[in-house]
């Protein structure tokens, strides 16, 4: 979605303004700005025309990326006049999107980018959200629905002290299908992934359209659950950079068929599949191992669940007790 983003700020900057000048004034200006920017071109740019809302419709939009070209048959920019700060894009049910370093033929129902700067944070993105409904790559589905987002939020006590802004993220997803975009194991050809929880990120500064990208100071989360198939997984737990930007902290597995999980494993040969059942007991062992007294207690799995901690701490990471090699780092 970084293309529309810089649409977005290339014309919904305008947008605020327009109630000054009009509709008219505004298409005037975003011509002006598409002109001079070498990334945007655009058939026509036009006044919406709506009594609930101000904004632009754009026909034939191409979108320079590093990735490829965008190639959209329209695009409707806008803002509503209670909240003049946050843009909308209104994506078109056909476009042309850069995939994997190709063309591809995109559909996507109902599909929308929202964008919402902070004057008194000066200009830092305060919301960002995406929400759509079936998807498909050349015809193939991709993804049944999402609705994601993330909020400029306080960052609370559990802050990393890196930390300078904290966004409040949340993501509900079904029918992720990644084979009609990659070429996956057979395991995995078939399959489809859903997702639903809550995160709060930490970065060592905001989003700003303009402005150096902020490293990641942490992540935690009270619940994200993954579901493959039948399989599901649930995740809590908090991450922070230590001095070498690697994980520190601990995040807890909850599942019902860790064995399940390890079988997957196997056929997809991230482990032998004679070390699939010894893989298995292991989980199993490492779910009742006694968790050092520097983490904090977790959530107690429920009936019929195992809880199976990572632990990541000077600079390494383990499966419990036992170590699974370098901790990965947060961010570049």
């Amino acid at each position: 979605m970084r293309f529309l983003s810089i649409l977005l700020l290339a014309v919904g900057a305008t947008l605020a303004a327009a109630w000054l000048g009009g509709e008219s004034w505004l298409a005037g200006k975003a011509r002006q700005m598409i002109a001079q920017d070498p990334r945007l071109e655009a058939a026509t740019v036009a006044p919406l025309r709506r009594l609930d809302r101000i904004g632009l419709h754009l026909d034939d939009i191409a979108v320079a990326t590093l990735q490829g070209t965008a190639a959209l048959p329209a695009l409707d920019l806008w803002a509503a006049p209670t909240s003049p700060h946050r843009f909308h894009a209104g994506l078109p049910p056909q476009m042309q999107l850069p995939l994997l370093g190709d063309a591809r033929q995109v559909t996507a129902q109902g599909a929308e980018l929202t964008l919402q700067l902070s004057l008194g944070s000066g200009m830092a993105v305060a919301l960002m959200a995406a929400r759509s409904g079936p998807v498909t790559v050349e015809g193939a589905p991709l993804l049944a629905r999402l609705d994601a987002g993330a909020r400029l939020v306080p960052m609370g006590a559990q802050a990393p002290q890196a930390a300078r802004a904290a966004y409040a993220v949340t993501a509900d997803w079904s029918g992720l299908t990644p084979a009609a975009l990659l070429d996956l194991p057979p395991a995995l050809a078939g399959q489809a992934l859903a997702g639903q929880g809550t995160a709060q990120v930490f970065l060592t500064g905001p989003l700003r359209p303009d402005g150096p990208e902020p490293r990641l100071a942490g992540v935690a989360t009270a619940g994200f659950t993954l579901t493959l198939g039948r399989q599901s997984l649930r995740i809590t737990g908090q991450l922070s950079a230590d001095a070498d930007n690697r994980a520190q902290g601990a995040l807890f597995l909850y599942t019902t068929d860790a064995r399940g999980w390890v079988q997957l494993a196997g056929e997809l040969g991230l482990i032998p599949s004679r070390m699939v059942m010894l893989a298995g007991n292991a989980l199993e062992q490492v779910a009742a191992t006694e968790l050092p007294a520097t983490i904090p207690a977790p959530d107690a799995p429920a009936a019929g669940e195992l809880r199976i901690p990572l632990i990541f701490r000077d600079g390494r990471m383990f499966l419990g007790l036992l170590p699974l090699g370098d901790a990965p780092r947060l961010s570049r």
